[in-house]
């Protein structure tokens, strides 16, 4: 199974909707991911109903090892990104699925 990539995404875009141009579905997947990026940025979190919420997680500072000399070493706290999927979407990802079906049908 191939990763999906933006292309794909546009064109199952276009497969969804009728009459939707290839610029169209770019500038709406463009803006969509504009909106989730500088929500996510101002450390807003975003609920899409029946897909899931986005929003960002705070990792505490902890004590690592480096890999080679297997030293102690301090890893700062830092703030990442986060999806939590719905029920929703986690009842679809665990049903069984087509071997050959993908986004852009």
């Amino acid at each position: 199974m191939a990763d999906i990539n933006r292309q794909d995404i546009i064109r199952g875009m276009m497969a969804e909707v009728d009459g939707l141009s290839y610029n169209m579905a770019s500038a709406s997947l463009e803006a969509v991911l504009t909106c989730v990026t500088k929500a996510l940025s101002n450390h807003q979190s975003i609920m899409l109903s029946d897909f899931g919420k986005f929003g960002v997680r705070r990792r505490r500072a902890r004590i690592g090892s480096h890999p080679r000399t297997h030293q102690p070493i301090t890893i700062p706290e830092v703030v990442v990104p986060s999806f939590i999927p719905s029920p929703h979407l986690k009842k679809l990802v665990q049903q069984p699925h087509e071997p050959n079906s993908d986004i852009s049908r």
